[in-house]
């Protein structure tokens, strides 16, 4: 056992969690202590953890041994944050790659921010819980600094869309994947992506509220964001005028998600659509829920079906759906792509159902 090699200890080290290499793997002997006491890519998570052992990791963790830090105030870990900042000196975490802040309060965020090295940050991901208006400017430098990082590759938030507009995003933005999960206006998704030519990847999770006239998304001198390689928009609710629009700015999408509602073209006007716009799309996943204003027979919603079995979806793009309609009871139509893309889903056996 003494010839085991550090580094392959350290490289099954990598695939334990942080309490079983603490409180298993230390204890086991002398030289598994030395070689724990010696791992430097400790994955700090604080959730979901007791208090004894949340006192007991922060006593027995170098912080510059720690490579991903994540720490939350939930329900189960109420001021975990206060408590983590108490107990141990925020300027010794000088190797973060990662970093995750959960129902944050404001002050706390800041307040972490300014003491963290983030010059290896590479994923960054916060969602604030309490707000306070005297400390915006203060985010607003916090926020401005780590997006100026050249490191940082991959962001998430939960932030006020008020609050973001205010963000001066760094005009050459080195992210290359953003998770949005609050309201967002497409003024600031278009600030984001003119400000980010290294962002491929874009997830936005809720509604596209007050969202500028679509008019103007079709200027005369309209600006493309090639880099732009997957996109995924999980609540749409607004027409599919805007949505063609917003998507003429992508030409070289790869994958396209889609999950909303008033977004039900028939699958001749989306091929044609994709087509044009859209040639390199390869993977289109989606899940729609349209209410007809009229009634829904079977002639009418098998002629909808076949628009989606043409050579262009079966045999060229193998892309497959299946439609669900009670035509008895109800006026709803749910179309989606097959395999289900949405991870909660209302099931009705009766319901009439075409699969191809």
């Amino acid at each position: 056992m003494e010839k085991l090699p550090v580094e392959l200890f350290h490289c099954i080290l990598d695939n334990l969690d942080i309490e079983i290499i603490a409180f298993s793997v230390r204890s086991v002997c002398r030289l598994f202590r030395l070689f724990v006491n010696s791992y430097d890519r400790y994955v700090l998570n604080l959730t979901l953890i007791s208090k004894r052992n949340f006192y007991l990791l922060c006593q027995l963790i170098n912080p510059n041994n720690v490579t991903s830090l994540t720490l939350a105030n939930e329900e189960q870990t109420p001021n975990q944050i206060d408590l983590f900042i108490s107990l141990v000196r925020l300027r010794q975490f000088t190797r973060l790659h990662s970093i995750t802040l959960l129902h944050i309060d404001e002050y706390q965020l800041n307040f972490i921010l300014e003491r963290i090295n983030l010059n290896l940050v590479t994923s960054f991901s916060f969602r604030i819980k309490n707000y306070d208006d005297r400390h915006m400017q203060r985010t607003n430098n916090c926020l401005t600094s780590i997006l100026s990082k050249s490191s940082l590759r991959k962001m998430e938030f939960y932030f006020r869309n008020n609050r973001l507009s205010k963000i001066s995003w760094p005009s050459n933005c080195s992210i290359q994947s953003l998770v949005v999960n609050r309201h967002i206006t497409m003024d600031n998704i278009l600030t984001i992506l003119q400000c980010s030519p290294h962002l491929h990847k874009l997830i936005l999770k809720e509604r596209l509220n007050e969202i500028i006239n679509h008019v103007s998304l079709k200027s005369t001198a309209p600006i493309y964001f090639r880099q732009l390689r997957s996109l995924t928009i999980e609540n749409f609710s607004e027409t599919i005028d805007l949505l063609e629009s917003f998507l003429l700015l992508t030409p070289s999408l790869i994958h396209l998600k889609l999950v909303g509602y008033k977004l039900m073209s028939n699958g001749k006007q989306w091929e044609q659509f994709i087509q044009i716009n859209l040639p390199n799309l390869v993977k289109f996943e989606f899940y729609f829920v349209y209410w007809s204003q009229d009634k829904i027979t079977s002639d009418s919603l098998n002629l909808f079906i076949d628009s989606f079995r043409t050579p262009f979806w079966i045999e060229h793009k193998k892309w497959f759906i299946t439609c669900i309609c009670d035509i008895e009871r109800s006026r709803v139509i749910y179309l989606y792509s097959i395999p289900i893309c949405i991870t909660c889903f209302k099931y009705d056996v009766e319901l009439y159902i075409h699969k191809k």
